[in-house]
This record gives C-alpha cells, sequence and structure tokens, in this order.
C-alpha cells in the first residue's frame, strides 16, 4: 500500500488544485486521508475494507462498493471523502500498479498470490526474482517508501493536520481512541521530513530499487482527478 506520505500529497494536491482555503474542510479531508493507516495491524482489515475474498491474498484490495455502500451518501462530508480518497489510492495501488509491474510466485515457481502461499516476487519489466522476506524489506519494498519521499516532498506541498477539536464522523471501521495516537506520530514524522528538505538535507537523492515512480505519480493524479470532480 502506498506510504501516508504518498496519501497527504494527493489529499494536498487536491486541495491546491480545488482552491480550498476552508482552514476546517482542509484539516478534516486531510486527517480521512491519512486515517485508515493510523490503525494496528489486526485491525486493518476493517479500516482498509478489506473483504473476505481479498483478505487471503497478499495483495490485499479495498473493496470500493461496500465502502460506498455504507458512507457514501456523506461524501459531502471532507472527512468521509478524505477516507474514499485513501482507499480508492489503494485499489488503484494493487490493482494497478502490481498488476503491472510485480508477479508473485509460489515454492515452485507457479503464479501465486495467497498470503500463505507466496514465496517470490518477480519484477515484470526485467524479470528479476526475490524471496518474500527480501523483497518486502527495507532494503528493497519498504526502503523505496523512505526512498522515494524527498521526490514526493519537493514535488507536492504538503498539508498537516491538527488533531485537536476534530468532529468525527462515525467511521465505524477506526477506533478513535487509539487512531489519534498514531496519528500524532505520523505527522511529526512527516514534519521531519519536510524540514530536512527545507534545509537541503536531500540534495543527493537515492535511487530507487523497486518502484517506477512515474507510474506512482500518474496513479496520484488519476486519484486526484477523480475526487476533484466530487468536489
Amino acid at each position: 500500500m502506498p506510504g501516508y506520505v504518498i496519501h497527504l500529497a494527493v489529499a494536498s494536491e487536491i486541495i491546491e488544485r480545488k482552491e480550498i482555503v476552508d482552514k476546517a474542510y482542509i484539516n478534516d479531508f486531510i486527517l480521512g486521508n491519512i486515517i485508515p493507516d493510523s490503525m494496528p495491524r489486526e485491525q486493518k482489515k476493517a479500516s482498509h475494507f478489506w473483504d473476505y475474498e481479498t483478505y487471503k491474498n497478499l495483495n490485499r484490495i479495498p473493496n470500493l462498493q461496500v465502502f460506498l455502500d455504507k458512507y457514501g451518501n456523506k461524501l459531502n462530508d471532507p472527512f468521509v471523502l478524505g477516507y474514499y480518497s485513501h482507499l480508492m489510492l489503494d485499489n488503484l495501488f494493487v490493482s494497478n500498479y502490481w498488476g503491472e509491474h510485480f508477479q508473485m510466485l509460489d515454492e515452485d515457481g507457479k503464479e501465486e498470490n495467497s498470503y500463505e502461499g507466496v514465496a517470490y516476487f518477480r519484477m515484470k519489466q526485467d524479470g528479476r526474482e526475490y524471496p518474500r522476506d527480501m523483497f518486502l524489506s527495507d532494503e528493497l519494498y519498504y526502503g523505496d517508501y523512505d526512498r522515494m519521499y524527498p521526490y514526493i516532498l519537493e514535488r507536492y506541498n504538503i498539508y498537516l493536520p491538527e488533531l485537536g477539536n476534530k468532529k468525527i464522523i462515525p467511521i465505524n471501521e477506526i477506533d478513535y481512541s487509539n487512531s489519534f495516537r498514531c496519528l500524532s506520530d505520523m505527522i511529526s514524522k512527516v514534519q521531519d521530513l519536510k524540514d530536512a528538505v527545507i534545509n537541503g538535507e536531500y540534495n543527493t537523492k537515492e535511487k530507487l530499487k523497486i518502484f517506477d515512480l512515474d507510474h506512482i505519480y500518474n496513479l496520484m493524479d488519476s486519484v486526484v482527478s477523480n475526487v476533484c470532480e466530487i468536489i
């Protein structure tokens, strides 16, 4: 799934394209865009609307229709719309990006996508293969998030939310008693990253090892355009 810095960038770009200036709207919209990632691992099945079928897979994908059936009549609320924006990007990231770039294989080299059965990842562009644990590591997949953040932070003007006095919309899949502690840590980390960019600490950017950044930008722009049509 995209990291929360990417979700913040999408939300911020929507705010700028629509020239939204209402501070309460901006704050709620930003919070909605990142709150699904504030849940502990065991609660992310609910917060990301992974249905039973997709939850069996390693490439889990949010069920947008289930979300819309439940909350589609509340998309005029910025928090709910931000939440939908988050799920839309996650959906595209798995269905589009993973589908185009990664092939998952079992121990015998046969195509597989079950959570328990995937043993290797193959890069479709050049055939590179990695054991699952190596691929999904700080050296490769997750490390690329850190490597791409300087690029993201220079390309987008990132808005950060405030956590006080939030009018809670009843998204039942979120445990608000725990989420705000995690959100505070997330916001603090992004602020540190923004300060590092401002202070010129990322003059030499590292090359990404797994991800195609231009394709990720295209997915982000697609979500921005779709959500802008709703507002």
